[in-house]
């Protein structure tokens, strides 16, 4: 049997030791190839897929329109075309709700408020979760949702034009286009990837351009004739994934930030009101909290949960399709056309 020889038994260890610190250096750069590529990484329905067109950086240029850049929004003063203040009480809200589902058919929308008799409140959704808007917006790069939107215009100008009470809904932190659009206002996981809850992404409670963006969309419906601007799904959310490094718990942040809306617009004509938002969440003037999701054996309990409310009675809001009397010493919004629509 042919023996190797030393010197030839040397050559292959070395050759070795060389093979498997290549191999060792190309898999560090395969990780580090993946957490760079995780920005990219878009969840849909469909699944999942790469979208290297996405804008990842917080370059924010937000605008009330083409032709009027806006200032800082600090030194911004809140103008109205027909103001009408409120004072510091809060008002009475019973009335109607048209929420998105009903939005896929303005049309049917439309025929329903022209049957309604004012005084009353009417609330619609104008925001959803996947960053669309549901209104002719002048906001730079916002994305109109693909609907019948001339419509859903007219109606606006219906009730304000008949002197209905308006208050507008929006989705809070919940805006998958503004995330894929600014990388860095979203909530991300331990690879980089955007985080995904109820099927959206989440932006960043803490982070300035987007708190700037919600007041920017407050003072354009506030424009538009809306009395009240109601911020829904005001929270942070409980998934396990989020990687998020503050001196502050989140509770203490969602407070901070809902403090912030309402010290901004306090000397204007807007109230600033929120949606099924943490328990411990403080209010000031005429704000109000509005509940969702709560059965009339539901209703004593959720109270509860908002006993630090001055008076629960005009502060909490129900939006409920029920007819069950336990609501009747609360304010109440009704659906105002079928949730099935053909």
């Amino acid at each position: 049997m042919r023996s190797i020889s030393y010197r030839a038994r040397a050559r292959w260890r070395k050759g070795l030791k060389i093979g498997l610190i290549l191999l060792a250096v190309l898999l560090l750069l395969l990780i580090l190839f993946v957490i760079y590529m995780g920005r990219f990484v878009v969840f849909t329905p469909d699944g999942v897929r790469l979208d290297f067109g996405r804008n990842t950086s917080v370059d924010l240029s937000i605008e009330t329109g083409p032709s009027a850049p806006t200032p800082p929004l600090e030194s911004v003063e809140i103008e109205f075309a027909d103001p009408d203040p409120r004072g510091q009480s809060t008002e009475l809200v019973n009335g109607w709700y048209i929420d998105l589902e009903m939005l896929q058919d303005p049309g049917a929308v439309l025929d329903a408020v022209r049957e309604l008799s004012p005084p009353c409140t009417v609330m619609i959704d104008l925001k959803g979760g996947n960053g669309s808007f549901y209104y002719s917006t002048g906001i730079d790069e916002a994305r109109l949702a693909d609907i019948d939107i001339p419509t859903v215009d007219a109606v606006i100008s219906y009730l304000r034009s008949h002197g209905f009470t308006m208050v507008a809904r929006i989705r809070s932190f919940q805006d998958s286009h503004f995330a894929e659009l600014h990388y860095n206002c979203g909530l991300r996981t331990a690879n980089g990837s955007l985080w995904v809850g109820n099927g959206f992404y989440w932006l960043d409670p803490d982070n300035d351009a987007v708190l700037a963006y919600l007041k920017q969309i407050a003072r354009e419906l506030a424009e538009k004739g809306f009395k009240e601007i109601v911020f829904d799904e005001f929270r942070f959310p409980n998934g396990t994934q989020i990687v998020y490094n503050s001196d502050k718990s989140r509770t203490d942040l969602i407070s901070g930030v809902a403090t912030d809306l309402l010290n901004f617009f306090s000397s204007s004509n807007i109230t600033i009101s929120f949606g099924n938002p943490p328990t411990e969440l403080a209010l000031t003037g005429a704000s109000h909290i509005y509940i969702s999701g709560v059965t009339g054996s539901g209703v004593s309990t959720a109270v509860k949960g908002y006993a630090h409310l001055e008076d629960p009675q005009t502060q909490i809001v129900f939006l409920t399709s029920s007819k069950d009397n336990r609501f009747d010493d609360y304010q109440v919004l009704r659906p105002l056309v079928s949730k099935v629509i053909q």
